[in-house]
């Protein structure tokens, strides 16, 4: 899987006029080490981009293929079509969430789908321009390019770079791990092989490869903390940028205990009951790939506040170790930038889906017991007394009033288990949102990857840099201006309790 993708015969080359040096005159035709490929002009307000949509990086992972690292695409002669987005990967509808709509996956559902895309801004870079590799989040269990959510167009086209994005396989079609029949982290071997080859071939889209940034949110941003612990995948980018995630996040991975019950509690439902791993990830290969995501919440035990059944496991190829001992261990690596960050609420999101009792129409539904359910269930085996100093802690910030206090106190709370501690773990800094903060936040991650300085060269502010420290973060406020401040005390209170 590892190896290089297949080149092109020259007589290909020399049968398609016009593309020796990587592209046709207009640039929709690009030739890549697969084969040539026509993109579409696309309008974005008064700018233009030309998007490559739907390009194939791995043969499709059914059958014997499935569960199993993936294999680079076969080259193709003809000029691909690459004018609408591929197939999204299986996954469970998704319900029961404010706004969901946005997330709702608008193309078919397939285990053929490995597919990327590329936007390229029009004209063209006259310079090799910075190329951003977005990773979508969604849990590792929902999610597609295709979603409007994820268009790369809009920051090609404000900031004249080449963003790419990649589909992945999602819950146990892609996280299933029952070694050696299922290695495990089929869906990072899928974004490790787009980025792979994503370096061979953006320089012929005008990209260079020497600035290659990885960038993702929530799920995505733990993919990309991940990719940048295992060693097998650093050569292949050059910076990272991780929003609202971390790769030691509780629902960033799974132990390989936990994860092989989850893997044959799986086949028990699916009626694969057999007396080895082998044989039966051999029976779950034979099921249609629409019922894995009928089963996988049922797999769950116990309660658990990040939902998540399936996801990155350390196997010892991909991650050779937990990513907390990986992160410890990253001393005396090359060094690789990074720019993470926070919003205000992360925990906001997760109130309806994990809070017991929670009613998104009455708060009323919230009160100190449920602040302690919460705080048991994210850490069943702590000491009453550590349960109930964390509680008070969160109790005693905020408002001053009743049911709003205690909704304060466990939005908090969530936040922080799930995203604000581990990414002071990861970067010893924070980042808060702001209204507004999208158009600022395309620019700072374009001048990062651009430059390795998330500094505008506009009249916006620089972002601080220091060296990192326990709890520094930088302020993106209202009024545009950046502060240096502390809030460790929270992330650190969890640590000696828990």
């Amino acid at each position: 899987m590892m190896g290089l993708l297949h080149v092109l015969p020259s007589l290909l080359l020399l049968s398609l006029p016009g593309l020796s040096s990587g592209s046709d005159d207009d640039g929709t035709v690009v030739l890549t080490t697969s084969g040539p490929i026509r993109g579409k002009r696309l309008p974005v307000g008064s700018d233009t981009v030309t998007a490559f949509l739907g390009i194939p990086y791995a043969e499709p992972p059914v059958g014997a293929l499935r569960f199993q690292k993936p294999l680079p695409h076969q080259p193709w002669s003809h000029v691909l079509e690459a004018s609408s987005f591929g197939n999204a990967c299986h996954q469970p509808p998704l319900i029961g969430y404010p706004d969901a709509e946005i997330f709702f996956v608008n193309t078919p559902q397939s285990e053929d789908c490995l597919f990327l895309n590329v936007w390229v801004p029009h004209p063209r870079p006259t310079a090799p321009a910075p190329v951003l590799v977005w990773i979508h989040g969604g849990g590792f269990y929902m999610g597609a390019t295709s979603v409007e959510l994820h268009s790369g167009r809009f920051l090609a086209a404000t900031e004249n770079v080449i963003v790419a994005s990649m589909n992945y396989r999602l819950g146990s079609l892609g996280f299933l791990s029952l070694p050696p029949a299922a290695p495990g982290n089929a869906g990072l071997w899928d974004q490790r092989l787009a980025l792979r080859w994503l370096r061979d071939n953006v320089a012929a889209f005008g990209g260079d490869p020497a600035r290659l940034m990885l960038f993702g949110q929530s799920a995505g941003a733990g993919a990309v903390g991940l990719h940048l612990l295992s060693p097998g995948s650093r050569p292949l980018f050059t910076r990272v940028a991780m929003q609202s995630g971390a790769p030691t996040a509780p629902w960033a991975w799974i132990s390989l205990k936990e994860a092989k019950e989850r893997g044959r509690r799986l086949g028990q439902l699916l009626g694969c009951a057999d007396g080895n791993d082998t044989a039966l990830v051999g029976c779950l290969q034979g099921k249609e790939p629409g019922e894995f995501p009928k089963h996988e919440f049922s797999i769950l035990q116990y309660p658990d506040v990040t939902g998540i059944s399936f996801g990155p496991t350390p196997d010892g190829d991909f991650l050779p170790d937990t990513p907390p001992r990986l992160l410890q261990a990253q001393h005396g690596q090359p060094i690789i930038p990074i720019l993470t960050g926070i919003t205000a609420n992360e925990g906001s999101y997760l109130l309806s889906s994990s809070v017991p009792n929670f009613n998104l129409e009455n708060a009323s539904s919230i009160g100190w017991h449920e602040q302690l359910k919460l705080v048991r269930l994210i850490a069943p085996g702590a000491p009453k007394k550590a349960v109930r100093a964390v509680a008070r802690q969160y109790s005693q910030e905020g408002e001053e009033q009743g049911e709003a206090q205690y909704r304060w106190a466990i939005e908090q709370i969530l936040g922080d288990y799930s995203v604000v501690c581990p990414v002071n773990e990861v970067a010893g800094r924070e980042a808060e949102a702001e209204a507004g903060l999208s158009r600022r936040m395309m620019r700072y991650w374009a001048e990062f990857a651009r430059t390795k300085l998330p500094s505008p060269s506009t009249p916006a502010p620089p972002l601080p840099l220091s060296t990192p420290g326990p709890g520094s973060f930088a302020y993106l406020p209202l009024q545009l201006r950046c502060e240096l401040g502390q809030h460790s005390f929270l992330s650190q209170l969890w640590q000696p309790n828990f």
